[in-house]
Order: C-alpha cells, then sequence, then structure tokens
C-alpha cells in the first residue's frame, strides 16, 4: 500500500470538491489540481487501474470503466480517462435478516411506542 501512499485521499478530495458521486477524471486533471510532478503520473494512472478491478483499502472510489483519450498529434504520448465512482457504502438488506433498524422497531412495537 505504500506505493500508493496519499493518492486514495488526494482522489477523495478531488471527488468531494468537485461535488460529484460519479464523473471522468483523467491523471492530468489531478496533477494540475494537486500540482503534483509529471514522475507521479504513472503512479496516479496504476491506482486508477487498479479500481477498476477491484476495491483499495478503504477508498471509498471504483473505476467502471476506461477509455482512451484521443491523441491531437501522434507525438502525443497515449492517455486515458476513468469513470471514477463512489462505492455504495450501504449495508445490503438480505430479506428475511434482522438488522439494528429492524431490531429497534421490534423493540418499539413490543413496548407499544409508535415511530
Amino acid at each position: 500500500m505504500k506505493k500508493y501512499s496519499g493518492i486514495p485521499e488526494l482522489l477523495e478530495q478531488y471527488m468531494v470538491e468537485n461535488g460529484a458521486d460519479e464523473r471522468w477524471v483523467t491523471v492530468h486533471e489531478l496533477r494540475q489540481w494537486f500540482g503534483l510532478t509529471r514522475y507521479q503520473y504513472n503512479t496516479i494512472s496504476g491506482f486508477l487501474r487498479r479500481l477498476e478491478f477491484g476495491t483499495f483499502g478503504q477508498c471509498p472510489y471504483i473505476v467502471l470503466r476506461i477509455e482512451k483519450v484521443e491523441r491531437t498529434s501522434p507525438s502525443d504520448p497515449p492517455k486515458c480517462r476513468y469513470l471514477v465512482k463512489r462505492k455504495n457504502m450501504a449495508p445490503a438488506h438480505v430479506p428475511g435478516m434482522i438488522h439494528h433498524t429492524d431490531q429497534l422497531a421490534l423493540r418499539k412495537a413490543d413496548s407499544g411506542e409508535f415511530g
């Protein structure tokens, strides 16, 4: 996890500051936003690619899709954009299973309380 030190937090900050739960992001945008060096490009790109295949620690985002961006000239390096989305953090409700809120409702019903 040391390889991506600080990048999950930067991604989360970027998404929060832009008020988005889902949006297209490029490494160039992240570099410009945070004033990062071009030497951090591969690390950021590698982290975003890793999010396409699953979660990373406590990072609340995943990458749904990666698309290549068209080059403006043949000498430009290849670039990608990443569709970043906040993971659904709510626990799944399994039918027949008693959850905390269900238990609270049952206790209120047993005591004769409403609401």
